[in-house]
């Protein structure tokens, strides 16, 4: 091989690494603890979901939920004391009159352990990552502390940051024992409620023998579905969405 040639093909065979390091930069900058598609189709913009959007005014969200108290979370302390069983519960939101940054929460809860009791009460919410930005009406909090612990505990798992919603992009991590536990998204699905049909991603973890799953789309403002089990193996939460109005 001539010199002259010897050359081109280093040239190349750099140019080729530059462009692979380049790619496996821009995958570990979006979060990824493994490569896997990313080198290929590197995440963007258009692949990050936020809690709380595309909320508008009238989106209206409503779940069947069982959230057992007792049961302590990973993320956070709250509704531990607290539980609704076979529940249902209806998220309605309008626009705050007073502040153009905050929606108006209305709660209806149905709980199936207390003679189908039911309540309803406003709560606030800030329009970025649906933040409490009121105080709570004292005699809700038994209804709403299981709700912010189930439903909306995907809060505390972002961090309030945007996320990837690409398989691979970890989201976040769990400090179990002396181990620290990865949850990232672990697959892609297809799966039908009766709210409809969604092309969802699965973010998972597993601590103990069970593995928690939440299943979350792009175009919801808030999880789909999940399953989310405790350090003990026991249930903590289970919901499901089974009507919207976006």
């Amino acid at each position: 091989m001539s010199p002259k040639r010897k050359v081109f093909l280093l040239s190349g065979i750099f140019a080729l690494l530059g462009i692979s390091i380049s790619v496996i930069i821009i995958a570990i900058g979006g979060g990824f603890s493994s490569l896997g598609p990313s080198i290929i189709h590197p995440p963007t913009t258009a692949d990050l979901w936020t809690v709380g959007q595309p909320i508008r005014q009238g989106t209206l969200l409503n779940y069947s939920l069982t959230r057992i108290g007792s049961h302590s979370s990973p993320w956070s302390s709250l509704g531990e004391h607290s539980s609704l069983i076979n529940s249902s519960v209806s998220i309605n939101f309008v626009q705050d009159k007073d502040n153009d940054n905050n929606w108006r929460a209305i709660f209806h809860i149905t709980n199936g352990t207390v003679s189908r009791a039911s309540r309803h009460d406003t709560v606030l919410l800030s329009k970025q990552q649906l933040i409490n930005a009121g105080p709570i009406n004292q005699s809700f909090v038994p209804y709403y502390e299981p709700i912010e612990s189930s439903i909306l505990e995907i809060r505390d798992i972002t961090l309030g940051d945007a996320k990837y919603l690409v398989i691979g992009a970890e989201w976040n991590s769990i400090s179990v024992d002396v181990t620290t536990v990865p949850v990232k998204v672990v697959a892609q699905e297809r799966i039908k409620t009766n709210a409809g049909t969604f092309n969802a991603f699965v973010l998972s973890y597993t601590i103990g023998s069970k593995t928690s799953r939440i299943w979350i789309a792009s175009n919801i403002p808030l999880p789909i579905k999940a399953e989310v089990y405790n350090a003990q193996n026991e249930l903590q939460y289970s919901y499901e969405l089974v009507g919207k109005k976006i």
